[in-house]
């Protein structure tokens, strides 16, 4: 891990060289991983192009020590959707859209399945593709000037993308069906009254209050987190009770054993903030 306050950036592919990367993927002394998607003259719309290039930095959080993921955007949108019909262009058939598409999908999924947390610091329009990028993150931050949106069926199409999952589990079945049924846009305030933000600030403070949520997270035992947030993942996919315990019971008895916790109680104890090592 580099020194606190050191920036990393990533290398880029040879094929990417000479040319502005269409994700901005920077790593930071605590192990914040921050990826930026980078056209804002296309409102960070997600083309197959661009979905490619952010599973691949999607894929350097593991090797290179991330420990939160923050994903933006660059300039007004955070992700304006994308073109769907112009993605399956060249299909044949249902079974060939739909196969592009199943790959497609795998920008969010990658991200969903990161074992370490993700935030989602959405700067403005949300949009279809953009919306779903922002639901499979652990964590959403909105700029009170963000707009969410999931205009499908204006559109002529089904919803993709674990669209009709994650907003069901988000935000109860009565709000996923407005939400789909009727495409109209959410604003940052209305998105938080149904659970679809965890914060809305303002636009200027976006960034500093993704970094410090995500610095927060950064500082506790990586170990734990990435337990907690395959425990979630569990109950979220419907695992039983009973199942769920036995996954605790083990995991809080194997952590107690730990360095950190034993810092933890101490510095509970003399009442500082504690310094965790990993152990």
């Amino acid at each position: 891990m580099a020194p606190a306050g050191v920036v990393i950036l990533l290398p880029m592919s040879e094929q990417e060289q000479g040319a502005a990367p269409g994700v901005l993927s920077e790593l930071d002394g605590s192990g914040i991983l921050r990826l930026t998607l980078n056209r804002p003259e296309q409102r960070n719309a997600l083309t197959g192009e661009l979905a490619t290039e952010l599973r691949a930095r999607i894929a350097e959080a593991g090797p290179k020590g991330a420990r939160a993921v923050v994903v933006t955007g660059s300039g007004s949108a955070f992700c304006a959707g994308a073109d769907l019909g112009g993605l399956t262009a060249g299909a044949r058939n249902t079974a060939d859209r739909r196969q592009i598409l199943a790959g497609y999908y795998r920008a969010f999924l990658d991200l969903r399945e990161l074992p370490i947390p993700t935030i989602a610091a959405v700067n403005g329009p949300a949009i279809g593709a953009g919306f779903n990028l922002a639901l499979v993150c652990d964590l959403r931050i909105l700029a009170e000037s963000a707009r969410l949106a999931a205009p499908f069926l204006r559109l002529g199409i089904h919803p993709g993308g674990g669209c009709t999952w994650m907003l069901t589990r988000a935000c109860g079945s009565a709000a996923a069906r407005e939400i789909i049924l009727l495409g109209d846009p959410l604003d940052s305030h209305r998105a938080q009254q149904l659970g679809l933000a965890s914060q809305v600030v303002p636009d200027r403070e976006l960034a500093a209050r993704a970094n410090e949520v995500a610095a927060r997270i950064a500082s506790l035992p990586s170990r734990v987190v990435r337990d907690v947030k395959s425990a979630l993942a569990l109950a979220e996919d419907g695992a039983s009770f009973n199942s769920l315990l036995a996954i605790e019971s083990l995991a809080q008895a194997e952590s107690m054993g730990t360095e950190d916790a034993r810092e933890g109680w101490a510095a509970f104890r003399e009442r500082r903030a504690p310094q965790f090592r990993d152990l």
